[in-house]
């Protein structure tokens, strides 16, 4: 059996059978360059009171680090505890893994900031 090429046989068929083309070129060449990627809108609003109050906290803790670091770190790890806990309950649909595991990681790593700072006074 043999095939031919069907780059100079414009009405894309072999051998008198009629082939469809199913590939756009430009869409795999955008795919395959990158230059089309998949993006990830979060449903929360930025200016929501629990994500200032996150931010707020997270900067009073770099200004407190001169003067006390176990509230800095206190105030910074608990940000990031509010921080996460709101975008945990807002995981936009497609990305609930990737943003479980993120999000996830600042909790836990806040949660821990918090645990060291209350231990350690």
């Amino acid at each position: 059996m043999s095939c031919t090429s069907t780059r100079n046989n414009p009405s894309g068929s072999i051998n008198g059978i009629r082939i469809q083309r199913s590939i756009n070129y430009k869409e795999s060449f955008k795919y395959s360059q990158g230059l089309e990627t998949q993006s990830m809108i979060l449903s929360i609003p930025l200016f929501s009171a629990p994500l200032l109050a996150a931010a707020a906290l997270m900067a009073i803790g770099l200004l407190l680090y001169p003067v006390s670091a176990r509230l800095a770190v206190a105030g910074i790890g608990a940000g990031s505890v509010i921080m996460g806990i709101v975008v945990l309950a807002g995981l936009p649909e497609g990305f609930e893994m990737q943003a479980a595991v993120l999000f996830g990681i600042a909790v836990v790593v806040g949660g821990w900031m918090v645990f060291i700072a209350a231990r350690n006074g």
